[in-house]
């Protein structure tokens, strides 16, 4: 276990109660985590839990994962954002916009190469 001091902080913008679960169990130990599942949470948590690295669904109940991007880039400058999605043909948009400094995960992906790029990114 990582000691809680020295543990980055990583923000999940994720409606997915499974996958936040499993986003919970696999990196509990390892990061300090906070969740959000709508944009309005996002934004809360984003002024709330100041993240080392933010992990962003495009597709949320209440808004795109773009204006999450965009409202916690206005807070955070220079935050690396991992954006995920289960649409294939949004990661050439997010690479070419800039919006995934760690890039673009395609669901289903593992999530030993989720943390992978949280500790590559920044």
């Amino acid at each position: 276990m990582t000691d809680p001091a020295t543990r980055r902080r990583v923000l999940f913008v994720e409606d997915e109660a499974t996958l936040v679960s499993a986003y919970r169990r696999f990196f509990a130990g390892r990061y300090e985590l906070a969740f959000a599942s709508t944009g309005a949470e996002a934004a809360a948590a984003g002024a709330t839990f100041s993240p080392d690295v933010a992990v962003v669904d495009l597709n949320l109940p209440d808004t795109d994962g773009f204006e999450v991007v965009r409202r916690l880039r206005e807070r955070h400058p220079g935050l690396p954002i991992i954006i995920t999605t289960a649409f294939a043909s949004m990661a050439p948009v997010v690479e070419t916009m800039g919006l995934g400094l760690g890039g673009c995960l395609i669901k289903p992906f593992e999530l030993d190469e989720l943390g992978a790029r949280i500790d590559a990114a920044g």
